[in-house]
């Protein structure tokens, strides 16, 4: 996400006419990002200040099954089905967000003879 963001930004300042669909997408591509990670964490302090997102909660979970020798709790797999599911809304999120909105810069980018973002 952090790339396409980046490359994203590259091309509006490239080709200006790609300013205003560029600044819909990339604030939709940061949400998704920001559901699965916590990206305000600048400093140890920050993890007490800001909520965990998906993937500490995944990490977290993971150490809970690793801890012991037995399979995994009914518990376990109870939270990783909800997390998975959580996940997975994210991350069709964002396949719909290349899928439309990304695409479509793309077909402007190359109407401008420009590389693709991908």
């Amino acid at each position: 996400i952090r790339s396409l963001r980046d490359q994203l930004n590259a091309a509006a300042k490239d080709h200006p006419t790609l300013a205003e669909r560029v600044g819909r997408l990339v604030p939709q591509l940061s949400a998704v990002e920001e559901e699965i990670y916590q990206v305000r964490n600048r400093s140890g302090q920050d993890p007490l200040n800001y909520p965990i997102k998906l993937n500490n909660r995944i990490a977290a979970l993971l150490g809970v099954v690793l801890s012991g020798e037995n399979r995994p709790t009914d518990q376990s797999i109870e939270v990783f089905n909800v997390l998975s599911g959580l996940l997975k809304v994210q991350l069709d999120a964002l396949k719909k967000l290349e899928g439309t909105d990304l695409a479509a810069v793309n077909a402007e980018i190359k109407k401008l003879g420009g590389k693709e973002i991908g």
